[in-house]
């Protein structure tokens, strides 16, 4: 990064780097270091924890800003002396000329056993006693000398087992290298956003995977975008799009790690919801990026030297070094006079110059970087398309969304085949164990057997699959060869407890050994049928959803008050006021919990358990004034005023409803409001107040704001009471279409044509169900009985599921959930919740409120 002649701002407080250090080192590389943003600012870096308020000043200019790790880069690369750096050892391995004149494996073994192994430099020395051997393997077998050359390999400092299968998603991008030597493919992510995806480097010469970059935050490329994987032209740099919207630079070779993170990175697209047009420079750290600009061509040249940019190009002046010409040439001009390079752009060899194709024009152009000149491309001119040589000798590689082949050159047999997001029966091996699952250890060998392998090279499979473990699995060495497993080394156990044996006490072993200390001895597991007997109950699926919340952080404490609240009132009107208290004592937020109590309150006094409703009112009673604030007082005044009339108070009652009137026109969205007083005025029986608050004004409520109210008449049989509302407030086209399935059940077919039938479409079927209960036939029953009908169907959607790959199996298991609530088979719901992912509310706990809506009221929602 030149920083000669540029103002340059530091901000924060930097890991173990003095301000003045930073200062001085930034000042050696003819900077100027200022205190203060300004219009003269040229670049600015900033430590973790600087506010955005700070931030933002440097943003909104337009100025580059990069982070803590692109500081020390440029810091680091300032301190490194201009000559004289050490040279790698030259020591000699041994004489390639020998490896290829022994003739037969005794006399690769006597060279191979005086060879000087400390000195053995894998780019130089291992392809061509790789192929020697493959060579005498053809006429002799796997012999001595190939056992013995793997003893040594296994003995360098990287040289580690390494299995294929680390796409868990499918295949949306790949790229092979300048040099023809690897293919990278890239997959998205899964279910699991944060999960992130994974770029795996396969050696075409070998045909198998030598190293997976896990965990790429956001996931690799994008569905049906192309380019979103990119080599450097010296084939050491991978970029790639990722994390929806950036561009970056990775190390195609780094160390194994769970989390993989950029050499590089740049977030210059301003928040766009896909890939940009991007282009990587032949040496790795530049790349073209299309973004907003004050200039004609929309897109800007950023560095991918190290750290993370992040930068607003359209609040840039329009000289601004990354960005591309301020004007077209008079021949370019058109009448928005812009150019969005939106077709492709590729570079020069050289990297000083971009081409890209004008569709307007139908004519390629060049933009020289160093002059910001842009013109029409002679016939002559334009980019190098990039060759593969040497490494690859031909292979023919194929890449498909779930399966990666290499074909040989010779015979046109494959060289390796593997089938991504197979999902044999049964449970993975060490699934259980979260580091494990990082790690990635298990892996499927078909569409029946699960197996895992580890670096030191065991492997857990059957004892009879070795030759299969042999197609798929490699020796990597420095993460860039393959080296083959059938030539030694390979460890095969038939169980976890033996590779915790085998695997001794170091690294992932430590990690196995406390998996089978947890594991149990081995029990009758039933007939693996699926669903289970339905033997749970609603008090069961009650306590889940309680247990469902607990492992939150409080940073979901805005939906944990409203969804306890919820089901805390659901059960008092369920007639189970112990249950409705441990719900409320659940609910973090004690203004919330005011609130809910004091509702909760309203429904037990007015079903006539009095002693109920006064010892859950007791909480609210004495906290109800601090739980006024800014925004509630509407709800928290209602509420308590609806709990004083029902326990007898009416003066209470009187002087909190007051409160709550004048606290519902203030608000932004005064409906919500209005129907917090609606409710609580019906509730407790002053019915004529509150239609006096929904035919007082002229503005309708949203009528996703009225569903739960509407709802919550209908389940309690108030039709007189929902018909004037849904007459004075909710048009027809606007009135929910769950309407219908609660007045089916209440065998009014009568209401569904009058009030439903001018907004939704409704089956005959739902008319006939209607008039039936009419005419006496039961109501369903809630929770509903499952059929052998509804049995076989979840049975078949289960069985759909293990076949789904588990990268993408939390939304169907989430629908399966709702199924199963649907018809009633609470166990069923009971074991699949524990699939979900249990420390974000979106999944596990809102899958269980959901059943418990569907399962206890027929619906997908709470109703007041």
């Amino acid at each position: 990064m030149d920083l000669q002649g540029k103002s340059i701002v530091v901000m924060g407080r930097f890991h173990k780097l003095p301000h003045a250090a930073a200062k001085a080192g930034l000042e050696a590389l003819g900077a100027r270091v200022s205190g203060s943003v300004s219009d003269r600012t040229d670049l600015v870096f900033v430590a973790h924890d600087v506010p955005g308020r700070k931030i933002g000043a440097a943003s909104t200019r337009g100025i580059p800003i990069y982070d803590e790790k692109a500081l020390r880069a440029v810091l680091k690369g300032a301190a490194k002396p201009s000559a004289g750096h050490e040279s790698a050892t030259d020591g000699t391995f041994v004489d390639h000329a020998s490896l290829t004149s022994a003739a037969d494996p005794a006399a690769l073994l006597a060279a191979l056993q005086g060879a000087d192994w400390p000195v053995f430099a894998a780019e130089r020395d291992l392809p061509p006693l790789r192929a020697r051997l493959l060579e005498l393997e053809g006429t002799y077998g796997v012999t001595e000398a190939h056992r013995f050359a793997t003893d040594r390999i296994r003995g360098l400092g990287d040289t580690r087992l390494q299995h294929p299968y680390g796409h868990s998603t499918e295949i949306e991008s790949s790229a092979v290298s300048p040099c023809g030597r690897y293919l990278a493919t890239g997959s998205w992510v899964g279910d699991d956003y944060h999960r992130g995806g994974a770029l795996q480097i396969w050696e075409v010469a070998s045909g198998r995977c030598v190293n997976t970059l896990q965990r790429i935050e956001g996931g690799v490329g994008w569905p049906d975008y192309g380019d979103t994987i990119q080599w450097s032209a010296d084939s050491t740099r991978v970029g790639l799009a990722y994390n929806t919207n950036q561009v970056g630079v990775f190390d195609p070779f780094e160390t194994h790690t769970t989390n993989t993170y950029p050499m590089a990175s740049a977030s210059v697209t301003d928040g766009a919801s896909r890939p940009p047009t991007w282009a990587l420079a032949p040496d790795g750290r530049r790349a073209f990026v299309s973004s907003g600009s004050p200039c004609s061509i929309k897109g800007c040249v950023v560095p991918l030297e190290a750290g993370h940019l992040f930068w607003l190009p359209r609040y840039a002046p329009p000289s601004h070094p990354y960005l591309l010409p301020e004007a077209l040439p008079e021949e370019f001009e058109t009448e928005d006079d812009e150019l969005w390079l939106d077709d492709g752009v590729s570079w020069s060899p050289d990297g000083t110059r971009l081409y890209a194709y004008d569709t307007r024009h139908k004519r390629d152009l060049v933009i020289d970087l160093a002059t910001r000149q842009v013109g029409w491309a002679a016939e002559e001119d334009g980019p190098e398309p990039a060759v593969g040589k040497g490494g690859g000798g031909g292979v023919r590689v194929s890449v498909d969304p779930t399966r990666v082949t290499f074909r040989r050159p010779d015979t046109g047999g494959e060289l390796g085949d593997f089938t991504f997001l197979r999902e044999p029966p049964g449970p993975r091996l060490l699934e259980d164990d979260y580091v494990l699952e990082q790690n990635n250890v298990t892996f499927a060998l078909d569409d029946h057997t699960w197996c895992a392998a580890f670096e030191e090279g065991v492997v857990i499979a059957p004892a009879d699959r070795r030759e299969d473990l042999e197609a798929v699995l490699t020796w990597s060495v420095d993460r860039r060869f393959g080296w083959p497993v059938r030539w030694g080394g390979l460890d095969v156990v038939p169980d976890v407890r033996a590779a915790a044996e085998r695997l001794g006490e170091d690294g992932l072993g430590y990690f196995v050994r406390k998996y089978v200390e947890r594991m149990k001895p081995a029990e009758a597991q039933g007939n693996g049928a699926w669903p289970p007997p339905n033997t749970a109950t609603m008090d069961d699926l009650f306590s889940a959803v309680r247990e469902s919340v607990s492992e939150l952080g409080s940073n979901w404490n805005f939906a944990v008050n409203e969804y306890l609240g919820d089901a805390a009132r659901l059960r008092a009107r369920r007639g189970e006021p112990e249950g409705a208290a441990e719900l409320l004592e659940g609910i973090p937020g004690t203004d919330e919990r005011v609130v809910a109590s004091a509702q909760v309150a309203i429904i037990l006094a007015r079903a006539g358990r009095t002693d109920q409703a006064r010892a859950v009112f007791a909480f609210a009673e004495p906290r109800a004034e601090a739980a006024l604030g800014k925004h509630n007082v509407a709800h928290v005044a209602s509420a308590v005023a609806g709990a004083y009339q029902a326990l007898g108070d009416t003066a209470a009652a009187d002087a909190w409803f007051a409160r709550a009137r004048d606290a519902i026109e203030p608000e932004t969205n005064p409906w919500e409001n209005r129907l917090a007083v609606i409710w609580a005025l019906t509730e407790c029986g002053r019915v004529d107040e509150a239609r006096s608050l929904w035919t007082s004004t002229e503005n309708r409520p949203n009528s996703f704001r009225c569903e739960p109210w509407l709802l919550c008449l209908l389940s309690t049989d108030r039709l007189d009471i929902a018909e004037e509302f849904l007459e004075a407030c909710v048009p027809a086209r606007e009135r929910p279409s769950s309407m219908i399935k609660a007045l089916v059940e209440l065998g009014r077919p009568d209401l569904l044509r009058s009030w439903l039938s001018g907004s939704w479409y409704i089956p005959d079927e739902a008319y006939e169900r209607a008039q039936a209960i009419a005419d006496g036939a039961p109501r369903r029953s809630l929770p509903p009985t499952p059929t052998e009908e509804d049995l076989a169907a979840l049975g078949e959607a289960h069985a759909k599921l293990l076949k789904t790959p588990r990268a993408k199996r939390q939304m169907p298991t989430e629908e399966l959930i709702g199924q199963a609530a649907d018809c009633g088979h609470l166990s069923a719901v009971l074991d699949l919740l524990g699939d979900l992912p249990a420390h974000d509310f979106n999944h596990r706990p809102k899958a269980a409120f959901s059943a418990l809506w569907r399962a206890a009221t027929g619906h997908y929602q709470a109703h007041w």
